[in-house]
């Protein structure tokens, strides 16, 4: 959210951009907050997405879950920013380690394009993707290659309060660690667009870097975001 301010520096010679302000973010509640009732809370503005359902006093939903940033690392500092300044680094930093720690037969199965996708799946759309799975499965990583992957699931796990947390590690738990399956698209370094997905029963994670950050720098602007593969919202989605 900070950032706003920066991209308001960075920007300000531009014409036709939307306003730049950290506090532009707006909160918005469904139905009457009770404890018996059911209710939601949404927190919404550039580059941040918060959805969360709330029944009988119990947080039942919380996807979608998007976090983004611009820049991800700050090469123009301003606005009270240092320069080095990083957002979302685990969630790229780990993602790396993960695919280069891949041999050949491993990388043939994870990767599946040679150029990043310009963005994530279904982006603004009220349910993800149903498509399979794509890329490796868990199950054929080594051990050290599946705790590298859980722990990059757990950064976006820990992006949440500890009971939401909690109850998502539970459901990944429940429906199978090895269940999960890793792809992988574009540059193997930084500074190059890239993408990844992480894909399991009960959520999907997708990564893309690929658009310059607002000073020009190339693949320096993250899009990420946590869905509910049963249904965002609180709301199952219609089996075909």
């Amino acid at each position: 959210m900070a950032l706003e301010g920066l991209l308001k520096e960075l920007e300000k010679n531009r014409t036709g951009t939307p306003l730049r302000d950290p506090e532009r973010y707006y909160f918005t509640i469904f139905g009457k907050p009770s404890v018996e009732g059911k209710w939601g809370l949404s927190v919404e503005g550039h580059h941040l997405s918060l959805n969360f359902v709330v029944e009988k006093d119990k947080v039942v939903a919380s996807t979608p879950s998007v976090f983004c940033t611009n820049p991800a690392i700050v090469k123009n500092e301003g606005a009270g920013i240092a320069k080095g300044t990083r957002v979302l680094a685990q969630e790229e930093e780990l993602a790396f380690a993960l695919v280069n720690s891949l041999d050949d037969g491993q990388k043939r199965k994870a990767v599946i394009a040679d150029k990043a996708p310009k963005e994530v799946r279904a982006a603004g759309e009220p349910q993800p993707p149903q498509a399979k799975p794509e890329g490796i499965a868990a199950s054929d990583l080594n051990d050290k290659q599946q705790e590298l992957l859980r722990k990059l699931v757990r950064v976006y796990l820990n992006n949440h309060p500890q009971e939401v947390a909690e109850h998502r590690f539970e459901e990944i738990e429940k429906a199978g660690w090895k269940e999960l399956h890793f792809c992988w698209a574009g540059a193997l370094e930084p500074g190059v667009g890239h993408y990844y997905r992480i894909q399991g029963p009960t959520f999907l994670v997708e990564f893309v870097n690929v658009q310059p950050d607002a000073a020009g720098n190339p693949a320096n602007h993250i899009h990420s975001l946590w869905r509910d593969m049963r249904g965002d919202f609180a709301v199952a989605v219609e089996k075909k």
